[in-house]
């Protein structure tokens, strides 16, 4: 499903965002940790590399930027992002569920909205807390329902209505991706239940922000020990 869209993947992001996907992963970069030379980060579910971008352009050379998603076709058009500088990102082909490092071997990973799609959540952030030194972070960005009852009813009407048709329009995919799109975003868990995914995985919850009115939530955790 991914890798039919993944021609125009970067275009629809932009569009059915309204532009705002990208301050968002700046605002999710912004909560990183302290960083040192040596130090790794990693983007899961990295789609076609835009968390690794502003991660490369945003960090010190000394720190290596990896960067994974199950998804060939949209790792094939992710390098090309960050090949201009001075460190670019290492991308790979992997499973959230059973990532290729050792224990306690990354500072900090970012996953931007695709928690949702790993077939199980709760074990995923259990294999991300494996990896983490202590005081490491997990910082996630996904899409949640909004509290307040008018803006929850205006944004399930774009989820629904405007998002699915627009992009089966732009993306020329045959298989219905925007209809799964908002399908899995109705059917996300709560704040809460994330939160309780990651103090059971080890993690301490730092910070449950919401964006867009509560249509987006930051979630930032640190790796207990």
């Amino acid at each position: 499903m991914f890798a039919s869209i993944a021609p125009r993947y970067d275009l629809l992001n932009r569009l059915l965002s309204l532009g705002l996907d990208q301050s968002w992963r700046r605002k999710m970069i912004a909560r990183l940790p302290a960083l040192q030379a040596g130090d790794r980060v990693l983007d899961l579910c990295t789609g076609t590399g835009d968390v690794a971008q502003a991660l490369c352009e945003g960090l010190p050379d000394e720190v290596t930027v990896h960067a994974g998603d199950f998804c060939e076709a949209m790792v094939e058009r992710a390098p090309e992002k960050t090949e201009g500088e001075d460190r670019p990102a290492q991308f790979f082909v992997g499973d959230v569920l059973a990532l290729p490092y050792p224990d306690a071997t990354v500072r900090a990973i970012t996953v931007a909205f695709g928690l949702r799609n790993v077939q199980d959540p709760a074990a995923g952030l259990r294999e991300m807390a494996r990896l983490l030194t202590p005081g490491g972070r997990v910082l996630v960005l996904e899409f949640s329902k909004p509290k307040s009852k008018l803006f929850n009813a205006l944004f399930r009407v774009y989820v629904f209505g405007i998002l699915p048709r627009v992009g089966r329009l732009l993306s020329g995919s045959s298989v219905d991706a925007y209809r799964y799109l908002p399908e899995s975003v109705w059917a996300w868990a709560g704040p809460e239940v994330v939160a309780a995914h990651m103090d059971a995985a080890g993690l301490t919850v730092l910070e449950q922000k919401p964006l867009l009115l509560g249509g987006v939530m930051l979630h930032v955790a640190e790796r207990r020990g």
